[in-house]
């Protein structure tokens, strides 16, 4: 009974009545034309990157629970409901308790009625906005997110600056989702003098099946090709936001990018992408930054790589990195915890080894007691500073 067009991300509750969800649109398949009127102000932004909440009805009919694009989730019990969640409108995370009321008026008759109290956050903000742009890449379209340097910054109106791939890139997760959140790391690239750029390819969640399975058995060269792809529509995306935005106050803020200087960092997934990304298209990345990455996916959780990659031991040799180690010929800088419980470190000792086999030069950060993500603050901020400094070395030698 779901709508066609609406894909949906996560059940939150189920009733006689209805399934409460968590979806995102399709629009290709579903129109502005068929929205809910209060969807339709805003019907663009509701897409991919717009976790909204819903209620579907067995008799087929649905519902927003949810307006504003952004990443939102809803908990339901009794006659009542607290709404959550962050857009690009506000920092902080945004609640609303809702609860419906009856009331019985002279004439006897019942009146079911909502009230809606919001939720005061008293969490602190991070002090400025994303200089966040949204479009649609290369021939797939792939949802993607330009950051550019903020106005403070000493690059603010550079008319050229290298470029910063910064995906996760892989499947179940995404990183273009219209909440500042997603993009505050990206604006501290931004200002160290990049166009940074994140492009959710094929694999990545929220456009369907048909897309979802598009990785299945050759992750490794359909994720790479999408971010490839990124990197060779930028300069006609940039021009068109440049003639878009010609004559108003911040004219001549888009730069050009440098397409000899691009370079990609990520972690997990988006870091097997970025030492994937030097080994494979070194034409078109000039050097990487792997955080954690998952090299040899017989190493890796078994009920994920089954689903992606099946049972075949040839398919996952393809997808893997080690034998490409010999085609090292770019700067990389491998990342990993010595504590990391989902990706262990064994995946980065074991390229490194290959690397080392192989006789290429490469630089090898571990990071002692840290897990899978970095659950330091000091390590945290010491880690953007090596990888800001490394990059730019790398980056001038190109």
């Amino acid at each position: 009974f779901t709508p066609v067009g609406l894909q949906v991300r996560e059940v939150l509750d189920v009733t006689d009545d209805d399934v409460l969800c968590v979806v995102q649109r399709t629009p290709e398949l579903l129109p502005e034309s068929e929205l809910p009127y209060l969807w339709r102000a805003n019907a663009a932004d509701h897409d991919a990157r717009s976790f909204d909440v819903v209620s579907l009805r067995f008799d087929g009919g649905w519902e927003p629970l949810t307006y504003t694009p952004g990443q939102w989730t809803m908990s339901r019990a009794g006659n009542g409901c607290v709404m959550a969640g962050r857009g690009m409108d506000d920092a902080r995370i945004q609640m609303q308790h809702c609860m419906n009321v009856a009331t019985v008026g002279e004439d006897g008759v019942e009146t079911l009625s909502m009230v809606v109290a919001p939720i005061e956050n008293h969490t602190a903000e991070p002090g400025f906005t994303p200089n966040v742009r949204f479009v649609r890449s290369g021939e797939r379209a792939l949802h993607t997110a330009i950051v550019l340097p903020s106005e403070g910054s000493r690059y603010a109106h550079a008319d050229r600056l290298p470029v910063l791939m910064k995906p996760y890139g892989g499947p179940g997760f995404q990183q273009v989702v219209a909440s500042q959140s997603f993009h505050w790391d990206a604006q501290w690239w931004a200002d160290q003098g990049y166009i940074v750029v994140t492009a959710d390819g094929r694999g990545t969640t929220g456009r369907g099946p048909r897309w979802d399975r598009a990785i299945y058995e050759n992750m490794k060269a359909v994720t790479l090709e999408d971010q490839v792809d990124a990197v060779r529509a930028l300069p006609e995306i940039l021009s068109e936001l440049r003639a878009e935005q010609a004559g108003s106050a911040t004219d001549g803020s888009i730069p050009e990018p440098d397409l000899d200087r691009v370079a990609m960092i990520g972690w997990s997934y988006g870091g097997f992408l970025s030492a994937l990304a030097v080994l494979e298209a070194p034409e078109v990345f000039a050097a990487a930054c792997a955080g954690a990455p998952p090299t040899d996916w017989t190493l890796y959780d078994t009920h994920y790589t089954e689903r992606y990659l099946g049972l075949d031991p040839a398919v996952y040799e393809r997808n893997g990195i080690i034998a490409d180690a010999p085609k090292l010929t770019r700067p990389l800088m491998l990342i990993h915890g010595f504590a990391d419980d989902n990706v262990t470190i064994a995946h980065s000792l074991r390229l490194s080894q290959a690397l080392m086999a192989a006789g290429r030069e490469h630089t090898f950060l571990p990071l002692t007691g840290i897990t899978h993500m970095t659950n330091d603050e000091t390590v945290a901020e010491n880690l953007l500073i090596l990888q800001r400094d490394f990059l730019a070395n790398a980056l001038h030698k190109a």
